[in-house]
Formats: structure tokens, sequence, C-alpha cells
């Protein structure tokens, strides 16, 4: 069972995505957040460089197929599939990808995405890196 507080928190992570809400994602993301990828190409991208390029991140359509959720403590682990219609900087960024998020709780209760690591089964190599 997902906490509720959880459940928001990853709502708005992905609405700061589609949206390419700057300040929102400054709330949601850990301090320490990277986006990590390593097929097709090994790229890390930490959090200033990720929300940098957020409003050159356009989502068209997006939609999850699987996800499995686990939490211990104030830890949680967040494994999905999904589709996502996008482009980045101009290149497109389509395809289906295996995403897997650490979300960790602070001590007062709030979630933040700590990693995200994201392997694009069909979609190409990451623009920006």
């Amino acid at each position: 069972m997902t906490p509720p507080e959880l459940a928001a928190a990853r709502a708005d992570f992905q609405r700061c995505i589609e949206t390419r809400d700057q300040e929102l994602a400054g709330r949601v993301l850990h301090d320490a957040y990277a986006l990590v990828v390593v097929a097709p190409q090994p790229a890390v991208m930490p959090r200033e460089r990720w929300i940098s390029l957020l409003p050159d991140y356009v989502v068209h359509g997006y939609e999850e197929h699987d996800v499995v959720v686990d939490v211990t403590g104030d830890v949680a682990a967040v494994l999905q599939r999904v589709t996502q219609h996008a482009t980045v900087l101009g290149r497109d960024r389509s395809g289906i990808f295996v995403i897997s998020d650490t979300w960790l709780r602070a001590a007062d209760g709030t979630w933040r995405v700590w990693r995200r690591h994201s392997t694009p089964e069909t979609a190409g190599a990451l623009p920006g890196a």
C-alpha cells in the first residue's frame, strides 16, 4: 500500500515534468537528486541541470503500464514501465522506459525523490546530459 503522502509526491513529480514547473520541481526533488541513465550510453544529470532543462522537456503523452511500490521506513522504491511521447531540447525522446525512483522521507514527513534511474527500451540517447 502506497502512503498517501508518497502518492501525492509522485503526482507532484509527474506534474512538474508535464507542466515544466521548475518551482514545483525544486520542492519535490531531494537536494542530491540525480537522473541516472545507463543505456544506450551512461549519463548522470544532477538536480540543477535537470531543473534547468525542464522548460525544454515537452511531454506530449505519458502512460504508466506497470508500477510496483515498496516502502520501508523512510525509503520508498518505485519501479515502473511507461510509454512516453516527448521532445527534449527539440529532439525526440519517445519510447518505452523502465524507471526506478528512490524516494526519501524527510524529518517533516515530506517525500522527495532522490534518484531516478531511467532505462529506455526503445528511445535514443538522452539529449543535454
